[in-house]
């Protein structure tokens, strides 16, 4: 088997260490190739994604159970954006013995659940592909990447039930109260940043007023976005 490479699939290894290093669009030709599938292979690699796609889904009607037709065509439709469609793709093109397709189709998938946000599966499916090829650098990237991604939204998960824990301690004093009501007062006549400094104030002098930090927030939050505008 014939494997084809653009320019930036040789360095996908090195593309910044702060982006997930997805795969640059590798399609892989059989031998003897198909016409379809040699004149799939041009337009992808000419960046022709539309024309790529139904070359491949051309040769997939002469070869239904082809897995590295499947293959293309999941790669063709990552590129479209058409997540969803690209992995039902790449799981029938898992269906071979061909044991170098199967890993690059299983890095492939974990990109595509990465970009579905489906991250713990995602980190099933480099560690799949590590299986196979353990020194497959981008794989171990990706992983420890999307690793860091799953501790962060944990953390901050658990930061947030903590600060609503909190919250939840604080009894607001009478003052704390009134405060509130003032501030929603304003924010029914839409006067957001007054209502906002009115609590930020009382906060200075009462700590209670941490009480009603959510609704705080709130009101930041549509601040920020007016000035935004």
């Amino acid at each position: 088997m014939k494997r084809i490479t653009s320019p930036t699939m040789i360095n996908r290894c090195w593309q910044g260490m702060l982006l997930l290093m997805f795969f640059a669009g590798s399609v892989l030709l059989a031998a003897p190739p198909q016409d379809k599938l040699k004149k799939g292979v041009e337009a992808f690699q000419g960046e022709q994604w539309d024309e790529a796609l139904n070359y491949f889904q051309d040769a997939l009607v002469d070869e239904p159970e082809n897995p590295l037709v499947h293959y293309n065509v999941g790669t063709a439709l990552y590129k479209k954006e058409r997540y969803e469609d690209a992995l039902a793709s790449f799981e029938k093109s898992l269906q071979t013995e061909d044991i170098s397709l199967q890993q690059q189709t299983y890095y492939n998938r974990g990109n595509v659940l990465y970009r579905l946000e489906k991250y713990q599966e995602a980190v099933e499916a480099y560690k799949k592909a590590l299986d196979i090829q353990p020194e497959d650098m981008a794989a171990k990237h990706n992983l420890e990447l999307v690793r860091a991604k799953l501790k962060e939204m944990a953390d901050k998960q658990q930061q947030q039930q903590q600060d609503q824990e909190d919250q939840e301690q604080i009894e607001p004093s009478e003052y704390a109260k009134q405060l509130k009501a003032q501030a929603e007062i304003l924010v029914g006549q839409k006067l957001y940043n007054e209502a906002l400094n009115l609590m930020m104030r009382g906060l200075q002098t009462d700590e209670t007023v941490a009480a009603f930090q959510d609704f705080i927030q709130r009101i930041k939050d549509i601040v920020d976005i007016e000035e935004a505008i």
